[in-house]
């Protein structure tokens, strides 16, 4: 069983690769006529501010679905058809995420992509939620041992990470700074770690 498990872990990881890889590519370089001066080099560079600080944001983003991906795996020590479902769904939604960045970050600021994009990753967020309730649960037998700590950790994160989605929504109706509201995750490890 750990040779299957070991297999669903590349496989997801090259899926968080690949998404991360997407992102950047859709950053296209301005293209300069000969001649042209230091300001019109700087101008054009800075058009492309909103979708670099938003490549740079998915970017951290999808590292915290990687990252509490493969602390899920560390505690699993068997799988099954369902758990193989749920992780693909989960990697379908991280799989969407460079287009969601783009859409949100090369548009005019706007409230619609950014519900896109939040809708995104709210529901990258339920289906991670899914995906550790099923795996921890223990009539599955999925589990190596007592992971109540884990799950009540995995309970905190997805409720902090769907506020932190569901209040960069409303704000994006009343201000195109909006996406401050992203800046609460660099509290997430205090709040959600809190005793």
């Amino acid at each position: 069983m750990k040779f299957q498990l070991e297999r669903i872990l590349l496989f997801s990881d090259a899926v968080f690769a690949i998404a991360i890889t997407l992102m950047i590519i859709e950053i296209k370089p301005p293209h300069l006529e000969h001649g042209s001066t230091f300001w019109q080099g700087f101008s054009a560079f800075l058009k492309l501010s909103p979708i670099i600080m938003g490549t740079v944001l998915s970017f951290y983003l999808v590292g915290l679905f990687w990252y509490r991906h493969h602390d899920l795996m560390k505690h699993l020590v068997n799988c099954d058809g369902k758990f193989l479902a749920l992780n693909l769904s989960l990697l379908l939604a991280v799989a969407f995420i460079p287009f969601s960045t783009a859409f949100v970050f090369e548009n005019e600021p706007s409230p619609f992509p950014l519900l896109i994009y939040n809708m995104n990753y709210a529901i990258a967020s339920l289906l991670y939620y899914k995906l550790c309730s099923y795996a921890f649960n223990p009539n599955h037998n999925l589990a190596s041992s007592d992971v109540s700590v884990e799950v009540s950790k995995m309970k905190r994160e997805t409720i902090y990470s769907l506020g932190v989605y569901t209040l960069t929504t409303i704000l994006a109706f009343f201000t195109p700074l909006a996406p401050i509201g992203y800046a609460a995750f660099a509290f997430q490890h205090k709040v959600v770690n809190r005793k």
